[in-house]
């Protein structure tokens, strides 16, 4: 057997539906001749680790990219970088120049341990073929273990062109897949903080990625209506429940709106599960509230204390130490009544709906050009249930991440950027998570700056009947660099003069394309781009928006 088929068979023992690449390395080839493994074939490399993370974040399992030595290798380096800054197990195998020549200036011999370690939980070489299941089983127990992350592993010509095996356990049949630890919080922390929370007047709850990562939906649901806590997530974070729940407030830092701001800042005691409290969901951590109480739960001991001191910090798996809060609270203070009697709760519905009416008079108005919140409001009213909103950096996110502008309904996830922000993401996640669930639909809300970057991927959304829709706010700009040329100095250098025809460009890669120039042509494009989405189509909408920030004024 070769070394590159032993391997493919590994991660057809780990659970891996797809791999992600240009179709040029060892990995891939192999990977046409095992059945229940499927290559996906991209434009470009730099497209692989962004479709790996999607992958990852919708089927809970690693996502595997792969591409050539050196500069394939290097065009991975933003992907990888997204990944780390968002905890996403992706796992990297790539070729490498032969031991043996090592040095000697060998076609594209590069130092891809060098570049990749900075930016992976680890990076190893594989040094002898009788080692490739143990280097395979660490990565991605590395990889899915503690606080996941990217690991990178480079198998060198000289082991990856031996078909003569010196052990038994080479092939799939005898690998044992990597297993997933989880660990609960100590008793005695869990104690201190169930009286901390039964003690709260005014709790709120800040949920992160690494609820949703740790897959503690229900977990976290049980947890937040115990005591009838409203609840905001960091970008990351959000769908974790849909934000029809009554306890939910939307996203924080940033990207909060007003009903979340309210509740946020008066509270007296501020939990927060799988999130590393970060820059933007804090607004530079100004954001905490004088004199609340702080409990933080995290996977990662490095992150208990690295912000923001907590009055107790428990390390474990977010599912495992909600159930260990939520039976501790109920030995505390009993089961209670329903969480919707509760009249915080009931004043905190009332206000929801009340903003909620004020967004759409807000945002269901006619003008020139369109105003970006219109397009995206109207958006998730077509979209609804059942979707999966793919995030994208730019100026559009002023208005994407915030709630109700975009509402996270029931039956639906969300495929974030990490605060890297690395644009491009979401415009190929998107198609990486239509290919993982063909069953929900999938809308990637992008600035027509990121769309740009990898709109090279459309004939790949095309190939493989990907049917997504692309929501491009098409102000002719890079918005943000736009907005601090002009905040800072009065005038901009980023306004494109020359800007393609998107719907020319879907067309030809056979894709459907319409340009809405009046916001009430949103609505019926949008419709048209789902049914053509439900025949294995992808959807191009391009939207002719002014450059909005308004959003970040309020959230501050």
């Amino acid at each position: 057997m070769n070394s590159w088929e032993a391997i493919v068979n590994m991660l057809k023992a780990e659970g891996i539906d797809y791999i992600f690449g240009i179709g040029d390395s060892g990995l891939q080839l192999y990977a046409e001749k095992i059945e229940g493994i499927s290559n996906v074939n991209l434009r470009y490399e730099g497209s692989a680790p962004f479709m790996a993370m999607a992958y990852a974040r919708l089927s809970g399992k690693p996502g595997v990219c792969t591409a050539s030595a050196g500069p394939g290798t290097a065009n991975l380096l933003p992907g990888v970088l997204e990944a780390y800054s968002g905890c996403s197990p992706v796992v990297i195998i790539n070729a490498a120049n032969s031991q043996r020549t090592y040095g000697m200036g060998e076609f594209q011999e590069s130092d891809q341990i060098a570049m990749m370690k900075p930016i992976t939980k680890w990076s190893a070489r594989i040094p002898y073929t009788d080692r490739i299941p143990w280097f395979v089983r660490r990565a991605f127990s590395i990889a899915v273990n503690g606080q996941p992350g990217p690991v990178f592993l480079e198998m060198p010509y000289d082991v990856s062109g031996k078909t003569r095996w010196e052990l038994h356990d080479i092939g799939n049949p005898e690998y044992v897949p990597a297993k997933k630890i989880r660990t609960g919080g100590a008793p005695e922390l869990i104690g201190e903080a169930a009286k901390l929370l039964v003690k709260a007047k005014k709790p709120v709850v800040v949920s992160g990625n690494g609820t949703v990562l740790a897959g503690a939906a229900e977990e976290f649901k049980q947890f937040i209506e115990l005591l009838g806590i409203p609840f905001i997530t960091t970008p990351g974070g959000r769908g974790i429940l849909p934000e029809t729940h009554p306890l939910a407030l939307g996203v924080c830092g940033y990207y909060r709106t007003r009903v979340g701001k309210e509740v946020y800042s008066d509270a007296d005691l501020v939990f927060t599960v799988g999130t590393r409290n970060e820059s933007y969901s804090t607004h530079q951590w100004r954001d905490f509230p004088a004199g609340a109480k702080f409990i933080q739960v995290d996977i990662e001991p490095f992150e208990i204390g690295r912000n923001w001191l907590p009055d107790v910090g428990i390390v474990g798996d977010a599912g495992l130490v909600l159930s260990q809060l939520s039976e501790a609270i109920k030995a505390e203070s009993g089961t209670g009544k329903d969480f919707r009697e509760i009249p915080r709760v009931q004043e905190l519905i009332k206000a929801k709906e009340a903003f909620e009416q004020e967004v759409a008079a807000e945002c269901m108005v006619e003008a020139t050009p369109i105003p970006a919140k219109r397009a995206i409001y109207e958006t998730s009213r077509v979209f609804g249930g059942n979707t999966i909103l793919v995030s994208e950096n730019g100026s559009q996110d002023t208005w994407s991440y915030c709630f109700p502008y975009f509402k996270v309904q029931d039956g639906s996830e969300c495929v974030p950027v990490a605060e890297q922000t690395c644009m491009g993401m979401g415009v190929v996640g998107a198609i990486a998570a239509k290919l993982t669930k063909p069953e929900k639909n999938v809308v990637c809300i992008t600035g027509d700056g990121a769309f740009q970057m990898y709109m090279k991927e459309l004939p790949t959304a095309a190939q493989y009947k990907a049917g997504c829709t692309w929501l491009v706010l098409n102000n002719s700009a890079l918005g943000w660099v736009k907005h601090h040329q002009m905040t800072a100095v009065g005038w901009n250098t980023s306004t494109f003069q020359v800007q393609p025809d998107f719907v020319k460009w879907a067309e030809a890669c056979q894709c459907f394309g319409r340009r809405v120039e009046k916001a009430s042509e949103i609505k019926p494009a949008l419709e048209e781009a789902l049914k053509a989405n439900k025949e294995g189509k992808p959807a191009v909408i391009d939207v002719a928006v002014g450059l909005e920030m308004s959003h970040f004024k309020r959230a501050e």
